[in-house]
This record gives C-alpha cells, sequence and structure tokens, in this order.
C-alpha cells in the first residue's frame, strides 16, 4: 500500500529512518545529489521533485529544500542588514579629536600600510574638516553617508565622490573589508580638493551661488 501523503512526525521519523537503511545512503553524496538534480530538473521545467518519491525520500527533500531556501536568504539579506546597520551607525561617536589630529593619525596609519584603518580615520578627519570650515554642520549621530549627502548640498561637483568615498567607509569600518593603497589614495585626493573648496549657501544650492568659506587654521 503506498504510504500516506501527508504523514505525522512520528511516522515521518520512522519512514525517514527506514529509507536512511538502505544502502544507497552509504554514500552520501548519490543522494543528495539526487535529491538536488529532481529540485533543479523541477525548476528548469521537468517534472516535479516529488514523483516516485517514498516518504523518507520526501522528508529528505523538505529539509534539503529547506536549507537551500535558508542559504539563499541568507545571503540576500545579509548585505542588507550589514548596509542598513551601517547606514545608522554614527562617524564620530565619541570621538572629539580635531580633523589636524586625525588627519596625522591617518598618515601615520598610512605610512606603516595599515589602509583600511588610514582611510576610516582620512574620512573622518575629511568630514571633520568641513565642519571645523563651516560647510556642513555635525550633528549627533551623522552617519558617513549624510555627512557625504551634506558635504555634496555645498559642494557641488563633488556628489559622487563623496558618497562613494562614504560608502567605502561603511565597508570597510562595519563589514571589514580591506582597504588597497589606491583607494586610500583616492580619497587623500578628494580631501586635498574638498578642504579648499568654495562652497554654495545653503539656501542657493539649486542656483550655486558661491559663497566665501574661511579654511580651518
Amino acid at each position: 500500500m503506498s504510504p500516506p501523503l501527508t504523514p505525522n512526525s512520528d511516522e515521518a521519523r520512522r519512514e525517514l529512518a527506514q529509507e536512511l537503511s538502505n544502502p544507497i545512503y552509504s554514500d552520501p553524496g548519490s543522494w543528495i545529489d539526487d535529491l538536488i538534480n529532481r529540485l533543479l530538473d523541477w525548476l528548469t521545467g521537468g517534472t516535479p521533485p516529488t514523483e516516485g518519491l517514498s516518504t523518507g525520500q520526501l522528508v529528505a527533500l523538505i529539509v534539503v529544500a529547506a536549507a537551500l531556501v535558508a542559504v539563499v536568504v541568507w545571503a540576500l539579506l545579509g548585505p542588507v542588514r550589514s548596509r542598513r546597520r551601517a547606514r545608522g551607525t554614527a562617524l564620530f561617536a565619541a570621538d572629539e579629536r580635531t580633523a589636524t589630529q586625525l588627519r596625522a593619525e591617518a598618515e601615520s596609519l598610512a605610512s606603516s600600510e595599515q589602509w583600511s584603518l588610514a582611510y576610516v580615520t582620512l574620512f573622518r578627519a575629511m568630514i571633520r574638516t568641513l565642519g571645523e570650515r563651516g560647510v556642513i554642520t555635525e550633528f549627533a549621530a551623522m552617519t558617513a553617508q549624510e555627512a557625504s549627502d551634506l558635504a555634496g548640498e555645498r559642494l557641488p561637483g563633488f556628489e559622487a565622490r563623496l558618497s562613494t568615498a562614504a560608502g567605502v567607509f561603511d565597508l570597510l569600518a562595519y563589514d571589514h573589508r580591506t582597504a588597497r593603497a589606491d583607494q586610500y589614495q583616492q580619497l587623500a585626493d578628494l580631501d586635498a580638493e574638498v578642504s579648499t573648496a568654495q562652497a554654495v549657501a545653503p539656501e542657493a544650492s539649486v542656483a550655486l551661488t558661491p559663497v566665501r568659506v574661511e579654511s580651518a587654521s
């Protein structure tokens, strides 16, 4: 007699144990490959993966499918969670150092080829410089992306590079990626340019009306 299509938990465990006693399972690769091939065949328009399966095989198929779904979900949502966490993390936290102090530390880190820490520190120095010059106004819990957005509004022509730099900062600071020497140099070039760039008045950003901002001493 055919096994029930919807066994209860005890029956499912019993059927699975009986199924796994089959000699074919002494080679895990063979039956796992078979189940995966059934799934792939079904997804590409073949026969349903459950056709011709015993209850034990059906339970094993469900377990494999659930595991594959879990891996896919983790792979898709993991980076999203990291980006959300990064966007909500304060750029400076309790760091009260001046731009000069931060920049000196960044240069020291770069001289020892600690590119990731050097990049993160130099980005903070660049944003603090803009705050000290009055180009932007720092606020509690300001994130790297928020800082770059504010700076981009006041420094026309730099929006894309500032946003890219903030994205790299987030990857290094919160996703623990590794920076390269050329990435640090690109940020150093951007820092040098925005540190002396002429800003526009907030209320006249659309018209790009320039306003002179004194450089920090």
